[in-house]
């Protein structure tokens, strides 16, 4: 039921009363009374109209933007950036819809898209066997050209303890391709200590500055871009030994970089070559300061760690493996638009999630929707399913 009313109900309102209250008065129009009713029925319209945008503030869905942050703000969570407000409420009804309990996959999903340029997340329970969880996420394309997130750091699990070491036994400390060094940062993903290597004891085992693993199965993350800047210049971070455009730890637009020195952050832009990158602000104004790059992997995974319950031993953030998918239709019909029904094909195929299957009837429905008469698809020969892990997206689209 609306408590809402215009002007001319509030308006008419009132003359009635001071018609019933004065019978003989003057209420025509010009007149003192109908003045100063007009003046009244203004003023209260007005308050009617901030009543009605104050009902609206009480709800998240019909709150401004202002008022939705401190929705949301009230239950823990912040805007991550770029992050619009439909894409900010959508996050928070999902938070009050599907509230925090106790580790469940909508928690791990939840946890995953409150980091910064992670757009979905999808969580795999039991994936590896009893207490493992896996969470699949897509970035923000937009904001860091893929959506696919970069995994430049190495992650594990401690298989034994000695005061001042990291061992895993299933680790390749001493790779070829990407070795890891003295120096580089070593973090405890519960915990969140952090230290660095100081020696490559083996291939299984590092000596570390500090003595932040206590117990096995603790999860380590090490990031192997790190390093101190050789040079200075505006708005890029120069490492004449870095190796930032490294095919296997991929750095990718939109990974954090920290200055350590000076405790300042900023976000990748590009990486320009490989002991140079572009970075969204200009926080290395002198050489010698210590940096990490970290991967928005490592970020998700971070933070996963740091919030979740102790009820997983496992917890794997992946990104998708994107499965790559040609189609070729023929079509026939009367002044049909072929550039449409390629633009709608490849905005359906965009829209797959990991796990979710290419049905060639959504193709035909599509060509229809378009006002085909008939559609005839050639590739692909049948359905194409995609594992959990697997995104479907749009190759060579040829409508003729």
């Amino acid at each position: 039921m609306s408590f809402q009313k215009d002007f001319d109900e509030l308006f008419n309102a009132i003359l009635t009363d001071y018609k019933n209250q004065f019978p003989e008065a003057d209420t025509s129009q010009g007149s003192l009374i109908f003045i100063k009713s007009a003046c009244l029925a203004s003023a209260l319209w007005g308050l009617y109209k901030y009543q009605d945008w104050i009902s609206k503030q009480i709800f998240p869905d019909t709150a401004d933007a202002e008022a939705l942050e401190h929705h949301a703000w009230v239950r823990g969570l912040t805007r991550t950036s770029g992050e619009t407000d439909a894409a900010y409420l959508a996050r928070l009804l999902d938070y009050i819809r599907r509230p925090p309990a106790g580790g469940n996959k909508y928690d791990y999903e939840k946890w995953a898209k409150d980091v910064d340029n992670i757009s979905a997340a999808y969580c795999i329970p039991l994936a590896q066997g009893l207490g493992t969880v896996d969470v699949v996420v897509v970035t923000n394309e937009t904001n860091t050209g893929s959506e696919v997130p970069s995994s430049s750091a190495r992650t594990g699990k401690i298989t034994a303890i000695s005061a001042g070491k990291l061992i895993d036994g299933t680790a390749d400390f001493t790779a070829l391709a990407h070795p890891v060094e003295a120096g580089d940062i070593v973090r405890n993903a519960g915990s969140g200590l952090e230290t660095t290597v100081t020696v490559v004891d083996s291939a299984v085992q590092l000596t570390l500055a500090d003595d932040v693993f206590k117990t096995v199965d603790e999860v380590y993350l090490l990031h192997n871009h790190t390093g101190t800047n050789t040079s200075v210049l505006a708005g890029k971070l120069v490492d004449a030994t870095g190796r930032f455009n490294d095919a296997t730890y991929t750095i990718k637009k939109g990974d954090k970089v920290k200055n350590i020195t000076d405790t300042t952050e900023t976000t990748v832009v590009s990486v320009d070559t490989a002991t140079q990158l572009t970075l969204a602000k200009d926080i290395f104004t002198a050489t010698a300061k210590k940096y990490v790059v970290k991967s928005l992997i490592a970020v998700t995974k971070e933070h996963i760690e740091y919030v979740r319950p102790v009820t997983h031993s496992v917890i794997r953030i992946l990104g998708p493996t994107i499965v790559t998918q040609d189609v070729t239709m023929s079509i026939t019909g009367t002044n049909i638009n072929k550039a449409q029904v390629a633009a709608d094909i490849t905005a359906y195929l965009k829209s797959l999630i990991p796990g979710q299957t290419l049905y060639r009837s959504q193709l035909i429905s599509i060509a229809v929707q378009n006002k085909a008469d008939n559609a005839t698809i050639t590739v692909p020969a049948a359905d194409v399913a995609a594992t959990s892990y697997q995104m479907i997206r749009p190759g060579v689209i040829s409508v003729t």
